[in-house]
């Protein structure tokens, strides 16, 4: 009898979790259980009995959950034993950010702990000139940023990039969306 996904993962997450060292997955590894995910979703809007639905929904519940699982404890031993390059690519794509807020907490904490007020003050100025893009949703009349310079105005769906901090107040009074800009790797 064939490996059903949900055993397939199961069984990776059972070796891992009993594994000191990371264990080998298979490259096509997410993109497997992506697809298994995707077909998924797909036959529970096939006008199915609430049984089926149900089913359905909990086999998702419980992917994501082993999944979830299974990342952050090869995350967590990837670090530990500094064996990043183990990892599958999407693996590392995911931990970069994970690795680089380690980093910058713990510097964060040892310059306060060290008496470092100037890492203090970088930090601060560091995140009041970040910007931030954004989709304004509605007609918005000219706002002066946290930056103290004048922006607008805007009409739906207009796109800008403003201080952060103004930004998150456009976000936050739900005139606008963040847009989310992909990174250089």
């Amino acid at each position: 009898m064939a490996e059903t996904t949900l055993e397939f993962v199961k069984r990776h997450l059972d070796s891992e979790m009993e594994s000191e060292e990371l264990h080998p997955l298979p490259s096509d590894f997410y993109s497997r259980v992506s697809q298994y995910s995707q077909r998924l979703r797909r036959s529970a809007g096939s006008g199915n009995s609430d049984v089926s639905l149900r089913l359905i929904a909990k086999q998702a519940e419980m992917i994501e959950s082993m999944t979830r699982q299974l990342l952050g404890v090869r995350a967590r031993k990837a670090a530990a034993g500094e064996a990043f390059l183990q990892l599958l690519p999407e693996e590392r794509y995911v931990c970069l950010t994970q690795q680089s807020f380690q980093r910058r907490f713990d510097a964060f904490v040892e310059a306060l702990s060290a008496g470092k007020p100037a890492y203090i003050e970088f930090a601060h100025r560091s995140e009041s000139a970040r910007n931030m893009t954004i989709r304004f949703v509605r007609h918005t009349k000219e706002l002066v940023g946290a930056d103290l310079k004048r922006y607008g105005p805007f009409e739906e769906n207009d796109v800008a990039s403003l201080p952060a901090a103004s930004a998150s107040i456009l976000i936050a009074g739900g005139d606008a969306v963040e847009v989310y800009v992909r990174q250089a790797p």
